[in-house]
């Protein structure tokens, strides 16, 4: 379930930082609408650390893993965006009206939820990658040991379809200097059969 905040117009970006730098919850602003994003389960959580474990200790270079706190400006839709989680390659790229938000994702992750999986294998994903740093977008199952990575091809048009990684398989991101096991982000927060070992 989203939480507007209700205004008696279309919401501007300034009335959105007014909104956030105020709040000590997270807010996205999508089409002039100020929405919650609501807190995850404890295996979106602890997925989402598992993730930040294993992608930050294998970034490579100049590039930096960035918690779910990192705010994102998507200047073709006009958006305020968050992820849950980011690789971005050299210093972020600030736009005027925003120095806390970012415009250059090299690797955007979400963990999808029943709450969230339509906004994040839909406007969210084509939200992130309309921006040209983008090379991978990542999606993260909660409730099965999957994971989706939609990629940029050396062309720079993005594949159509996502490649698709179960619990025996391995995956390689631009920015990480090593392969990513799926068992490894699941193990200890899903069984083989996708039940949660949480509960």
């Amino acid at each position: 379930m989203k939480v507007t905040l209700q205004l008696p117009r279309r919401a501007s970006y300034a009335d959105y930082l007014a909104v956030e730098d105020l709040s000590a919850h997270r807010h996205e602003l999508i089409e002039g609408v100020i929405v919650a994003m609501a807190g995850g389960s404890d295996e979106h959580n602890a997925i989402a650390g598992k993730i930040a474990m294993l992608f930050g200790m294998r970034t490579s270079g100049a590039c930096r893993y960035y918690t779910p706190d990192q705010r994102f400006w998507i200047a073709s839709s006009f958006r305020g965006r968050y992820s849950d989680g980011s690789i971005i390659c050299g210093k972020p790229e600030h736009p005027p009206h925003d120095p806390q938000a970012t415009t250059n994702p090299a690797v955007v992750v979400e963990v999808l939820s029943p709450s969230s999986e339509g906004d994040d294998d839909g406007d969210k994903r084509r939200d992130f990658q309309a921006c040209p740093s983008l090379q991978a977008y990542v999606l993260t199952c909660q409730d099965e040991r999957r994971v989706m990575v939609y990629r940029r091809s050396e062309t720079g048009d993005w594949l159509a379809e996502a490649d698709i990684y179960r619990d025996d398989d391995s995956f390689r991101l631009p920015m990480l200097d090593a392969d990513i096991a799926v068992a490894a982000i699941y193990d200890g927060i899903l069984d083989a059969h996708g039940a949660s070992l949480l509960r």
